[in-house]
């Protein structure tokens, strides 16, 4: 029986059938880069000199981006097990203690233990959060400074195997520099796609996205099913 969990990935953007393709017609995947959290894409998008990080969060929180903890978002962990799913469809042999990392978050806020409702939690954690606003403000200053945006980006570099993920400075050649604030982007380099890569882009934030990734799967099992009863 065939598995389907291309809305693991990237909510309903065809990115693991994209992948999938290229390597089933024989293209050589080099790297596969880019953003693939709708929290980061949010917050890294928003927040600017009068809104500041925490705000952005609270904002991303608000519009059903995040997670109910959103520290899976903050933490990269969400990203992690994303990539750790595009590693392995390429055969590489990757667990998600193999992914370099940068948490956003302090260790008192990362193990801080919530006990109220996802609510209380939720605006609990934000307050928290505030500590973060001063230097995040500075990252995001550099970045402008040097004509870059802030991006949480990842890279799969197939021919070393390094699978790393941490806020990056991205100039204006980089298609992550142009991400808009509910998207996912990745960028597949590979043998055919060698002067310009192919691109998957767009929408990716909020229930209603994922659900129709879901959808999407479900049609796939059922296709898929239904050719094993001929």
């Amino acid at each position: 029986m065939e598995w389907q969990y291309e809305s693991s990935v990237g909510s309903a953007l065809p990115i693991v059938t994209t992948l999938r393709d290229l390597l089933l017609t024989g293209d050589e995947v080099r790297i596969v880069k880019g953003c693939l959290s709708g929290t980061m894409a949010y917050v890294f998008s928003t927040m600017n000199e009068d809104i500041t990080f925490s705000e952005a969060v609270r904002q991303a929180a608000e519009l059903d981006y995040a997670e109910n903890d959103m520290r899976e978002d903050l933490s990269g962990e969400d990203v992690k097990l994303k990539m750790v799913v595009l590693a392995r469809e390429m055969g590489l042999d990757v667990s998600p203690e193999d992914v370099e990392v940068e948490s956003l978050l302090p260790e008192g806020i990362a193990e801080k233990v919530y006990g109220g409702s996802l609510e209380e939690n939720t605006a609990a954690m934000i307050e928290d959060l505030k500590a973060l606003d001063g230097p995040m403000l500075e990252r995001w200053k550099q970045a402008k400074a040097d004509d870059c945006e802030l991006r949480y980006k990842f890279l799969i570099d197939v021919a070393s195997g390094k699978c790393k993920c941490s806020l990056e400075a991205v100039g204006r050649s980089e298609p992550l520099f142009r991400l808009r604030n509910n998207e996912n982007l990745v960028a597949f380099e590979t043998a055919r796609y060698k002067t310009s890569p192919l691109i998957v882009k767009g929408a990716a934030a909020g229930p209603e996205l994922a659900a129709a990734g879901m959808f999407a799967d479900l049609l796939r099992l059922g296709r898929a099913y239904s050719s094993y009863q001929t």
